[in-house]
């Protein structure tokens, strides 16, 4: 009787662990932090956005995605004194980094980013490689498509 004993309460030892690491551990597939290289949507909307001279051109107003999440572009409002122009810009042409960082990395974090760091860091900064002069000639974007 008493090896059954042992027996019974090893099991239930075991079942209760077992129980106790599966609320504590994530399911399969969720992500529970932000690895090197990625960062929030929120955290670059509304980001000033300056040229490769380092001088302000505009901020972000949106992101472009395709159908399976992907960024595809940023929408980003030009300051043009006056008043703003919207143009959404490739994302080929839009590099991000931390304010301080001496290395860029694209908005994907497809592998190039400056490091871990990096990607936590609540001041970013958003480089775009387009002259400004064909910021402001380029085609407003139309988000109704109107």
């Amino acid at each position: 009787m008493n090896k059954t004993l042992l027996t019974a309460s090893l099991l239930g030892s075991v079942l209760l662990a077992s129980a106790a690491m599966a609320q504590t551990s994530p399911a399969p597939g969720f992500i529970t932090r932000l690895e090197p290289g990625q960062m929030l949507a929120s955290k670059v909307m509304d980001e000033d956005v300056v040229g490769a001279d380092n001088k302000d051109i505009g901020d972000v107003e949106d992101l472009v995605l395709d159908r399976s999440g992907r960024v595809v572009a940023v929408v980003v409002e030009v300051d043009e004194g006056i008043g703003d122009r919207t143009v959404a810009l490739p994302l080929s042409a839009v590099q991000m980094n931390t304010a301080d960082a001496a290395t860029t990395g694209s908005v994907q974090g497809s592998g190039q980013t400056g490091g871990g760091s990096a990607a936590r860091n609540d001041d970013v900064r958003i480089v775009v490689s387009i002259p400004v002069d064909q910021l402001k000639a380029a085609p407003e974007f139309d988000d109704d498509n109107d």
